[in-house]
C-alpha cells in the first residue's frame, strides 16, 4: 500500500508540470523602450481553472545565463486566463513609466538580475527568448524581430497558438499593453468606427457637407444586430446629446472583415467650425476604445477667384548682396486677407502669414527673405518678410493658394522669359493674360532694374507720357553751325494725355538741367500718337559738347521714370580735315607698317576716339583710346611699333603706337573715322599706284581725291619715305634744287683749265 501511495503522488505531481508547463505561453516582448529599465515580458496562463507558480521558471535572453522569475511583492501564482509581467530587477513598480498603466488583475513579478540578458535586450537586432523550467525545460520559445520604433512592443495576435513569427505583430499603441489584451489581438466581437469623412474637404460658405461614417467588424464573428447614430456636436463638448443627433440607422449580420458606409447632409452650412461625433453601438463589442469617432471640419468664408491676386514681379537672379523676392498685386476691388495664405516653389512650401494682413485693393505687396530689400529699392507698398523659398536660376515655379488651399495663381518660369541677367527682374506685361504665358513677361526696363511696389515697367498703364528722343539738325554739325532742336514724345498709356514738354541746358555736362531754354505747354495726344516739337532755340557757332535735358510733365502719369530724356551733341570736322598721307604697306628690314596723318585746318585736333580700320581680307578697327594731339597743319604718325625711330634720321611729328591692323601688299584701305563715327577719310590703294619694295606710298596734294591713283606715288626720299615730314613728292611753295653739275671740256687731260 506505501509503494502504491507514493507512486501515485508522484504520478500525481507528474502530471501536474506536464499541464501546467503547456498552459505558458510568451505572450508581450518589450525590447526598445523609451529609456532605461522599462524591458518587460508578459506571458499568459492559456487555462481556464488552474494557477500556475511562476517562482520555479526563468527566462534566457539569447546567450545570456537564464535569469530566475521572482516575487515583486505580489506573490508569484499566475491565476488562470490572466497575464504576469515580467520586469528587471532594478525598476520601480511605483514610479515607473508603467505605473497605472498595468491592470490590477495582472501578476507582477521580476527576474532576479537587473537586466535581461548581460545588459538589456538588444533593439536593432532580432534575438531569441526562451522561458524554461526548473528542469531548464523549454516551455516556449520566441525570436523577436527588432524593427520596432522606439516604446512599441512585439505582441502575440492568438494566444493558443504557437509562436511563429507570422502570430506575432508591432503594438498598435504606445508603452505597449502589459497586463491587457494585446492590441493586434482579434477579439470575439469587435465593431470599430473605422474613419469618419467630410465632402467637400474644403467647404465654402453655402456648401452641402455630406458626412460618411464607416463601420467595420474587426472581431472575428458575425455582429448579428447594430445600430450607428451621427450627432452634430453643436456645442462642442464632444457629448452626443439626443438634440444633436442627425441620423441614426440600425443594421444586422456585419461579417468578419466586411464594413458598411452611412452617409447624411448639412445643408447650406455658414462660416463656422463644426464638430461631429459618429457612434456605432453593439452591445456584444469587447472594445468599445473604438466604437466613436469625434472629427471637426471649418467651412470658410466665400474663397477667393483665381487670379484674385496674381504673381507680379519675380526677382530671382538680383545682384549680389541683394535678396530675391517676389510681388503680388490684388487686382480686385476689395481688401484681401492673407492669413494661412501659401506661397511655394517647385520643393518648399511656406506659409506667408498665420496673423490677420490685408493686401488692399489694385496694390501691391513685395515678398523677401530679407528686410533690407528696401536698401536697394525705393518701395511704396508694404514689404512683408517671410522664409522665401530660394528660387533657381535655371527655372522654378511659383505658386500662391490661399487658406483653404485653393490655387490662385502659378507660374513657371524659364531664364529665356527674361530677368537673368544684370541684376533685372522678371516682370509680367498684363495682369489679364495668363502668367503661364511666356509671352507675358519680360525683363524690367526700369532704370532701377525692377519696380516692387510699383507698375511694372513692361505694363502699359493708363497715362503714360514717354519722352524717346532729342533730334539735332544737322545730325551731325559742324564746328559753328547753328544747331536746332527737336523733342520726341509719345504716348504709351491708354488714355488721351494732357501734358507740357520743357528744354534745358546742360553746361557744364553733368546731365543735370543747368539753365532752362523753353518750355511748351497745352499739348495733348491721344493713346498711341506721337509728336515732333521744335524749339526756337538755336545753338550758335556749336565750338564745343554741349547736353540737352528734356522733361515732360504729367500730373497724371504713372511712370515719372520715362519723362525725362538727355543727350549731348559735340561738333565735328569736315570731310577731309584730317587725311590719310602716307602709307608704309610693304617695308623692308624689319621696318613696322605705319601710317601718317596730316591735319589740313588751322586748329589743333584730339583724336581720341577716333579710329582706323583696314578694308579688305578681314576689316580690323583699332581705336585711339587716349588723348592725341594733331597740331594744325602738321602730321602724326601711327605705327605698330616704336622701332621706326630706328629707320629714319629723324621723325620730326609725333608718333603713336597702336595695334595698326596689318595692311596688303597687293591691295587694301584705310578708313579714319573721328570720335561720332563719321568718315573723315578713307583711301582704297593698289600697289599699282607705288609704294612697294620698302618704299612708301605717298601723297601729292592732301586737298585732292583720297582715291585718284594720280595723287600717291612712290616716295623718292633718300630714306624712301617721309614720316612726319612733308612728301617728297608733295610741291612745295619755297623749293631751291641743285639740278645738276656740269664740266667744259667734259673729257679733261692732264694740266687742262677746267670750267665748272
Amino acid at each position: 500500500m506505501i509503494k502504491k501511495f507514493f507512486l501515485f503522488i508522484f504520478f500525481l505531481i507528474s502530471i501536474s508540470y506536464s499541464q501546467s508547463d503547456t498552459l505558458i505561453t510568451f505572450s508581450e516582448v518589450m525590447f526598445s523602450p523609451t529609456s532605461g529599465n522599462n524591458e518587460f515580458v508578459e506571458i499568459y496562463n492559456l487555462s481556464t481553472t488552474q494557477s500556475i507558480n511562476l517562482s520555479t521558471y526563468k527566462i534566457k535572453y539569447y546567450t545570456s545565463t537564464a535569469d530566475q522569475i521572482v516575487d515583486a511583492g505580489f506573490g508569484t501564482t499566475l491565476l488562470p486566463n490572466s497575464y504576469a509581467i515580467i520586469f528587471e530587477n532594478d525598476y520601480d513598480i511605483t514610479t515607473g513609466i508603467y505605473s497605472g498603466l498595468v491592470p490590477s488583475n495582472a501578476l507582477v513579478v521580476k527576474i532576479a538580475d537587473n537586466s535581461f540578458g548581460t545588459s538589456g535586450m538588444a533593439n536593432t537586432t532580432s534575438r531569441p527568448l526562451w522561458l524554461l523550467n526548473s528542469a531548464n525545460d523549454t516551455i516556449d520559445y520566441y525570436f523577436y524581430s527588432a524593427n520596432n520604433p522606439t516604446a512599441i512592443s512585439d505582441e502575440k495576435k492568438i494566444m493558443n497558438r504557437d509562436s511563429l513569427a507570422t502570430n506575432w505583430a508591432n503594438s498598435l499603441v504606445l508603452n505597449g499593453t502589459p497586463g491587457f489584451t494585446n492590441s493586434v489581438s482579434p477579439t470575439n466581437y469587435d465593431l470599430q468606427l473605422s474613419s469618419l469623412t467630410f465632402s467637400p474637404t474644403i467647404p465654402i460658405a453655402g456648401n452641402d457637407i455630406t458626412i460618411t461614417a464607416r463601420v467595420k467588424n474587426k472581431g472575428i464573428i458575425n455582429a448579428s444586430s447594430y445600430s450607428l447614430e451621427i450627432f452634430n456636436d453643436i456645442n462642442k463638448d464632444s457629448v452626443a446629446e439626443t438634440n444633436e443627433l442627425i441620423f441614426s440607422q440600425s443594421y444586422s449580420n456585419l461579417f468578419p472583415n466586411d464594413s458598411i458606409t452611412a452617409t447624411t447632409i448639412l445643408n447650406s452650412l455658414s462660416a463656422d467650425t463644426y464638430q461631429i461625433i459618429a457612434r456605432v453601438n453593439f452591445l456584444n463589442d469587447l472594445n468599445p476604445a473604438n466604437n466613436s469617432l469625434i472629427k471637426q471640419f471649418t467651412v470658410s468664408p466665400p474663397g477667393n477667384n483665381f487670379n484674385d491676386i496674381i504673381i507680379n514681379e519675380i526677382m530671382y537672379a538680383p545682384s549680389t548682396g541683394e535678396p530675391e523676392w517676389i510681388e503680388l498685386y490684388n487686382r480686385t476691388t476689395e481688401s484681401i486677407n492673407l492669413k494661412n495664405w501659401k506661397l511655394s516653389d517647385a520643393a518648399t512650401t511656406i506659409t506667408i502669414t498665420t496673423q490677420d494682413n490685408f493686401l488692399p485693393a489694385n496694390s501691391f505687396i513685395v515678398i523677401s527673405k530679407d528686410a533690407n530689400v528696401k536698401n536697394f529699392y525705393s518701395i511704396p507698398s508694404e514689404v512683408f518678410v517671410a522664409n522665401l523659398p530660394s528660387l533657381n536660376n535655371t527655372g522654378d515655379a511659383v505658386v500662391i493658394k490661399d487658406f483653404n488651399n485653393i490655387k490662385i495663381d502659378s507660374v513657371y518660369y524659364l531664364p529665356e522669359w527674361g530677368g537673368n541677367t544684370g541684376g533685372k527682374s522678371l516682370e509680367r506685361i498684363d495682369y489679364n493674360i495668363p502668367s503661364t504665358t511666356s509671352t507675358n513677361w519680360k525683363t524690367s526696363k526700369s532704370i532701377f532694374k525692377a519696380t516692387p511696389g510699383n507698375i511694372n515697367s513692361v505694363t502699359q498703364k493708363d497715362f503714360d507720357v514717354l519722352v524717346s528722343d532729342v533730334q539735332f539738325n544737322p545730325k551731325y554739325p559742324l564746328l559753328g553751325d547753328n544747331i536746332n532742336i527737336a523733342v520726341k514724345v509719345k504716348n504709351i498709356g491708354k488714355n488721351t494725355a494732357q501734358f507740357s514738354v520743357t528744354l534745358f541746358e546742360d553746361t557744364n555736362l553733368d546731365s543735370i538741367p543747368d539753365t532752362f531754354i523753353e518750355s511748351i505747354s497745352n499739348l495733348s495726344l491721344t493713346a498711341g500718337d506721337s509728336s515732333s516739337l521744335q524749339f526756337n532755340y538755336q545753338v550758335q557757332n556749336l565750338q564745343s559738347k554741349k547736353g540737352f535735358f528734356v522733361r515732360a510733365l504729367f500730373i497724371q502719369d504713372q511712370d515719372t521714370t520715362n519723362n525725362y530724356f538727355y543727350k549731348s551733341i559735340e561738333p565735328g570736322f569736315p570731310n577731309q580735315t584730317v587725311v590719310v598721307n602716307e602709307i608704309m604697306y610693304a617695308p623692308l628690314g624689319g621696318e613696322p607698317e605705319w601710317i601718317e596723318l596730316y591735319n589740313n585746318s588751322s586748329l589743333d585736333i584730339n583724336l581720341k576716339n577716333w579710329s582706323v580700320t583696314d578694308v579688305l581680307t578681314t576689316p580690323v578697327t583699332v581705336t585711339i583710346k587716349n588723348d592725341f594731339i594733331i597740331p594744325s597743319n602738321s602730321y602724326a604718325v601711327l605705327t605698330r611699333d616704336s622701332s621706326i625711330n630706328n629707320y629714319h634720321r629723324f621723325v620730326p611729328s609725333p608718333a603713336l603706337k597702336i595695334n595698326l591692323p596689318s595692311l596688303n601688299n597687293d591691295r587694301d584701305g584705310v578708313v579714319i573715322k573721328d570720335n561720332r563715327e563719321l568718315t573723315i577719310d578713307s583711301v582704297l590703294y593698289s600697289n599699282q599706284w607705288g609704294g612697294t619694295s620698302g618704299f612708301s606710298l605717298e601723297r601729292i596734294s592732301s586737298i585732292s581725291n583720297s582715291n585718284n591713283q594720280f595723287n600717291w606715288a612712290s616716295s623718292k626720299d633718300i630714306e624712301q619715305s617721309t614720316p612726319g615730314r612733308i612728301n617728297s613728292i608733295t610741291p612745295k611753295e619755297f623749293d631751291l634744287s641743285v639740278a645738276g653739275i656740269s664740266f667744259s671740256p667734259r673729257f679733261p687731260t692732264n694740266g687742262d683749265d677746267v670750267l665748272i
